[in-house]
């Protein structure tokens, strides 16, 4: 990967913090990683999530630089690029989506957090009587409701509060940007209607390929697990790296229960499409994604 030619992010300031999950201080190293190995992810003692501490302060500085790509790439968006979207990406949710089927009945209304570019809404849209998306980006709010006609709404989850609830509420790959993921698993519960379903996908740094890599890391193979970390502008925008075991503690603390999780790629994200498939990532659990399907505890 080419030298970045922005500038290097530097923490206004730096943080120790306990587990995000559980809040355990018991803790031990698990990698460096950084440009000069400046950030460092470890071990939760108690629930085996691995997340940073010490970390660069979580303020708006730490956001403007966190997703600064994501906001330029939506500031750049035009109304042609959804043709792309619906030739790339929507298969995979159109896949997720006729599995989920199974467990949501009443199929009343879905709430996408962190929606993006509506892929997955798109997928979803024909299945509901209403459909709402919440994205922190203005523009990608204003081309979803553009090229879907859905209701983006642009805040911050602990923020979100709407007039009815929801029979499906998919967040995928976004509970590991969150400082607070205890408040949003709550605060999600409170939005589903009785029986309705909770999606978290995240994903899995327990999975075949990242462990090789920590192995090769440890061995004085790899310098670190991805070599785009070289690149002094990148910033640490995973505040923690799921684990199944820690996984299952923080949705079971917080009032929910698994209906069923499984590992998966975009080329199967239900795990069902061959024996091979079905085996690494429902028998064995170590591909590169995870996923929980879950609803309030009765």
């Amino acid at each position: 990967m080419s030298q970045s030619l922005k500038p290097a992010y530097i923490p206004q300031a730096w943080e120790t913090v306990v587990c995000p999950f559980c809040g355990s201080a018991d803790r031990t190293l698990y990698e460096k990683f950084g440009s000069e190995m400046q950030y460092s992810y470890v071990t939760c003692g108690n629930c085996k999530l691995i997340y940073q501490s010490p970390r660069p302060v979580y303020n708006q500085h730490f956001i403007d630089a966190a997703y600064a790509d994501y906001y330029q790439y939506s500031d750049s968006l035009t109304i042609n690029d959804f043709a792309a979207v619906k030739e790339s990406g929507v298969k995979m949710f159109q896949e997720e989506m006729d599995h989920l089927m199974k467990y949501d009945q009443k199929r009343t209304a879905v709430l996408d957090i962190g929606s993006g570019m509506g892929t997955f809404l798109y997928a979803a849209k024909p299945y509901y009587k209403e459909a709402v998306g919440l994205d922190v980006s203005e523009k990608m709010a204003a081309f979803v409701k553009e090229q879907l006609g859905v209701n983006v709404i642009v805040q911050q989850f602990e923020h979100f509060e709407y007039p009815r609830k929801f029979s499906l509420i998919h967040m995928s790959h976004v509970i590991e940007h969150i400082p607070d993921p205890n408040g949003w698993l709550q605060k999600a519960a409170t939005h589903l209607e009785e029986d309705g379903i909770l999606v978290v996908n995240v994903p899995n740094k327990r999975s075949l390929s990242f462990v090789a890599q920590h192995l090769w890391y440890k061995l004085g193979l790899k310098k670190q697990f991805a070599s785009d970390w070289n690149d002094p502008s990148r910033t640490p925008d995973h505040l923690f790296e799921p684990v199944i075991p820690a996984m299952k503690y923080v949705i079971e603390k917080n009032g929910l229960e698994i209906l069923e999780y499984f590992t998966y790629s975009r080329k199967d994200p239900s795990s069902t499409k061959s024996w091979f498939s079905r085996f690494m990532n429902r028998t064995l659990k170590v591909g590169s994604n995870l996923s929980f399907i879950t609803r309030v505890k009765k």
